[in-house]
């Protein structure tokens, strides 16, 4: 069987990369003010370490007292926590979104690896933070971080149960296939934030990873 390509124009409006989070969604999402003090400090996370990241800093950025921010967060690192859940919601719903009902499950994975490899060249800086510098006392984070892997490999699970009542995968173990994947959207991550790689020698690393995915998953002739 041949190789099965991604072809990267159709996939999510192809690798577009940005620096902003959707700031507008946000804002909608769990109000004007509070919106802004996220968005102020998933920025000025992204521009420095976790230490040297002051409350007084990002109120000055989000236009609020330093008050203000202690009526929404008790510490810094419960702000922090929250742009965690803030961000993984943005890029959960971004691959929800990608996965168009009318799509095949091939499709909707072509479409999730495209719409991944987008959302974390957006937002390069702020992941690089995220993942580098954790605040000293992180169990509620760790605990609130398994509950989002839980949630995205739930996600893929049903797109290749999907795949296998349709016909387009072979039996595999839903669970341990979704792990798979989430480890190679882990792998591009690295790539992003560490490889310094251009545009599209990485649009070719996560082809070939998607290849190897999809290759995995083919039905026998």
């Amino acid at each position: 069987m041949p190789v099965m390509r991604v072809t990267w124009d159709i996939l999510a409006g192809g690798w577009q990369p940005a620096s902003r989070w959707n700031e507008g969604a946000m804002m909608q999402e769990i109000g004007e003010k509070k919106g802004r003090i996220l968005v102020a400090a998933m920025d000025i996370f992204g521009e420095r370490p976790y230490d040297q990241v002051k409350i007084e800093d990002i109120a000055e950025r989000a236009g609020v007292g330093k008050g203000t921010i202690y009526e929404y967060f008790v510490s810094k690192e419960e702000l922090f926590a929250a742009i965690l859940e803030a961000g993984f919601n943005e890029y959960f719903m971004a691959l929800v979104a990608a996965a168009v009902p009318s799509l095949s499950a091939t499709a909707k994975l072509q479409a999730v690896f495209g719409r991944h490899l987008s959302f974390i060249s957006q937002h390069a800086a702020a992941a690089r933070i995220i993942l580098s510098e954790r605040p000293a006392s992180r169990s509620e984070i760790h605990e609130a971080m398994v509950n989002r892997y839980m949630r995205l490999g739930r996600f893929l699970e049903e797109l290749l149960q999907e795949g296998m009542t349709a016909g387009e995968f072979r039996p595999v173990d839903t669970a341990i296939v979704a792990q798979a994947i989430i480890g190679i959207f882990s792998t591009l991550l690295v790539f992003v934030l560490f490889a310094e790689q251009a545009a599209d020698a990485m649009e070719k690393n996560a082809e070939k990873l998607l290849d190897f995915c999809l290759l995995g998953l083919a039905v026998g002739d």
